[in-house]
């Protein structure tokens, strides 16, 4: 079981009250291309950070072809996927639920390199290494085709695996331009404090959604609702263009707004990382991290599963030979 106190003896450096931002980037060797120090300091107030312009179009028009080639020959592929909520293998799918405009693919970034490449895009993966004074990697990855409409919710209490607990940071890539009527993404600034967002109790202290929970997700949300109304905090709906990333503290409250014409998409790809220290030992293959990852750039990691042997990939593997 974690407890809140474990979250809070486990924070980065960045969210400590001590943290001197302007002292730490001062000792810096090196010019990471942006504004570091109003980058952490927002991040320190806010809970996020927009990079506008900064994916490579290239890698996002990839891995749309990588999704396409997946839907088309979805039986040679073995993805998990998540259809009305439930888990299921990629190739046990109906052609309804696969035509499904809710279907959500689960870690696409272990057989698609153009996904695995987006999760390190420079300017996120080098902040998130200030972040965490240490490497960022990619745990997981999900991507979706629609808006999810999924009500206020905050990340730690699902993705839990990485110890500390609160090393754990989310970026937001969309595939497109994104229509204010698709479902668009909104964020609650400065919700990630924890003076603001408190700590949802589970059942028994613990702060983490488990199988014997005695809570359910839709109470973390009214627990959030009311903690934003309480604190006056009102979101920020994220309508970004094809390029941006939006990079999240784990405790950021967010939610998916409601779709208001069900005709558009609103194609994106998230990704959820870990400080190399924080990642699950039990995730990493024996080699790692001198080798057994997928991508590694930027001061950052993508690994490959331990338990994945191997699988068939996409097209955008051809990248690694270009």
């Amino acid at each position: 079981m974690h407890t809140k106190q474990d979250w809070m003896d486990g924070v980065p450096w960045i969210d400590r009250p001590d943290a001197d931002v302007d002292a730490y980037v001062a000792g810096l060797a090196e010019d990471p291309g942006f504004d570091l120090a109003a980058a952490l300091h927002r991040w320190r107030r806010d809970g996020f950070m927009l990079f506008e312009n900064v994916v490579d179009r290239r890698l996002i028009d990839a891995l749309e072809n990588d999704i396409d080639h997946l839907r088309r020959h979805y039986m040679d592929f073995d993805l998990l996927v998540e259809t009305s909520g439930v888990q299921k293998h990629l190739h046990d799918l109906t052609q309804d639920e696969l035509n499904s405009p809710g279907l959500k693919f689960n870690s696409i970034h272990t057989i698609s390199r153009a996904a695995a490449r987006l999760s390190l895009t420079r300017e996120v993966s080098v902040f998130l290494s200030h972040v965490f004074r240490d490497a960022p990697c990619a745990m997981q990855s999900l991507t979706f085709y629609k808006g999810s409409q999924q009500p206020i919710h905050i990340d730690y209490p699902y993705v839990r695996c990485q110890s500390p607990l609160a090393h754990i940071a989310a970026s937001w890539i969309p595939l497109e331009d994104i229509h204010p009527d698709s479902g668009p993404l909104a964020y609650y600034p400065s919700s990630h404090r924890t003076e603001i967002s408190g700590f949802f109790d589970w059942g028994g202290g613990s702060i983490l959604l488990e199988a014997d929970s005695q809570r359910q997700p839709m109470e973390l949300s009214d627990y959030l609702t009311e903690r934003m109304a309480q604190a006056g905090i009102e979101p920020i709906v994220y309508c970004p263009k094809k390029g941006d990333a939006l990079v999240w503290h784990g405790n950021l409250s967010h939610a998916g707004t409601a779709i208001r014409d069900h005709a558009r998409t609103r194609k994106s790809y998230v990704t959820h990382y870990s400080s190399l220290q924080a990642y699950p030992k039990a995730h990493l293959k024996p080699e790692a991290p001198q080798a057994g990852y997928i991508h590694h750039a930027n001061g950052g990691y993508v690994f490959e599963y331990s338990w994945l042997g191997q699988q068939n990939q996409l097209p955008s593997v051809a990248l690694d030979s270009a």
